[in-house]
């Protein structure tokens, strides 16, 4: 049985996988890049390194994708926000000032039903690809080896409560421009960070490319993950 902080997922031997970086309520984007690599939901997948809602006009849409059998998403920093939004006025504030009202907006019940949703996603997804696995997480990967980090976070509450806000949070590795590579994998796929066009240091792949943003430099990012190539 796999831990609720850490899932798997086997080969795909029936389509193609898919990665794309934050989506932040740009769903017509996502649904256009989809549309030009001809996504068959029936036996393609994508994977979501996190962040799905606020910045962007169309986060209220995030329960339709959420729900689609094709459609994996990991926790980002944003989904911590809103559900740590609930009780904490401090996050409130800064879901107000982040294009949170699209939260605001939904009757209790519905605000209730997507903090339980975001709660639910994993912190680390790992896929298996016929190149060899490759792990996803949000911000970055706290420990050099990607077993021993997925050792950690399915020993249980108290190892996972030591890497969850790094998992979602930390900009270390990005700043000081790391590139150690992560162990145990082909590849790393990570967002959190805002890059003009994918970078890739060791074997970590940023490809959080501000789809949010509207200064004709930036993009949605969508990486093939047999190929590690952006399309």
């Amino acid at each position: 049985m796999q831990s609720s902080l850490f899932k798997s997922f086997p080969l795909n031997t029936l389509g193609r996988d898919f990665a794309v970086g934050d989506i932040h309520g740009m769903y017509s984007l996502l649904e256009k890049k989809l549309a030009a690599v001809n996504f068959n939901p029936q036996t393609d997948r994508l994977f979501s390194v996190g962040d799905l809602v606020n910045r962007g006009p169309e986060s209220s849409r995030v329960m339709s994708f959420l729900e689609q059998p094709w459609f994996h998403a990991i926790k980002g920093n944003h989904e911590d926000i809103v559900m740590c939004s609930a009780s904490d006025p401090d996050y409130m504030d800064l879901m107000l000032r982040i294009g949170g009202a699209w939260l605001i907006d939904k009757p209790q019940k519905e605000r209730a039903r997507i903090r339980q949703a975001f709660a639910a996603l994993p912190l680390a997804i790992e896929v298996q690809t016929v190149a060899g696995k490759i792990g996803l997480v949000h911000a970055e990967c706290p420990l050099d080896s990607w077993d021993d980090m997925v050792f950690l976070l399915k020993a249980g509450k108290q190892g996972a409560l030591q890497l969850a806000e790094k998992l979602c949070w930390s900009r270390r590795r990005f700043k000081d421009r790391d590139a150690t590579p992560i162990q145990d994998v082909r590849a790393l796929i990570v967002g959190h960070n805002v890059v003009e066009g994918m970078q890739v240091m060791g074997n970590t792949y940023y490809i959080e490319t501000g789809a949010f943003m509207s200064d004709g430099q930036h993009g949605m990012t969508l990486l093939a993950l047999n190929t590690l190539q952006a399309v």
